[in-house]
């Protein structure tokens, strides 16, 4: 995850796509995760340490660790499954997608939280967020051009095997 990435989860909203950031990282309170080097644009599009692509299995989950799940539930691990203070949510895989396939109850992000009281243990600003699914974006070629903002040439698709 990057500084940009946090900023926006910690903040949505502040950050508009392709605006840039004014503040340095010092503006704000998780600055003590990186060292200032003076250009803040390449500085908020840092990774933040510890936060780099990981492999993260249902293994992995501890008591107590925030799950949220690709339609937005936040649920908290506990005893090998799902739960929050209305529902629970069993069936989790290996690979922390439903076991039975249905895409909405995969997890997405996986959270520590200092809250102290059940209350308050998917408060946003008490999660420290260690681990996002990472997924391949589809995008059409006028996406990618747009997003870039010039026109592309695909040469390759590097996800072909050689013959």
């Amino acid at each position: 995850m990057t500084f940009r990435e946090k900023l926006q989860m910690v903040y949505p909203g502040i950050v508009k796509e392709g605006e840039k950031i004014k503040e340095c990282l010092e503006y704000y309170e998780f600055a003590g995760e990186a060292e200032c080097i003076n250009d803040c644009e390449k500085c908020w599009d840092r990774v933040i340490p510890g936060t780099e692509d990981k492999v993260m299995t249902r293994d992995n989950l501890k008591d107590g660790m925030v799950c949220e799940l690709r339609n937005g539930g936040m649920f908290i691990w506990w005893n090998g499954m799902l739960r929050n203070f209305t529902n629970y949510c069993q069936g989790t895989d290996v690979d922390l997608k439903d076991e039975d396939g249905e895409e909405e109850f995969d997890i997405m992000k996986v959270y520590t939280t200092n809250a102290q009281i059940l209350n308050e243990m998917m408060d946003r600003d008490t999660l420290t967020i260690i681990w996002e699914r990472k997924e391949a974006k589809e995008m059409t070629i006028a996406e990618i051009e747009k997003a870039l903002g010039h026109p592309v040439k695909i040469i390759g698709d590097s996800h072909e095997s050689n013959q």
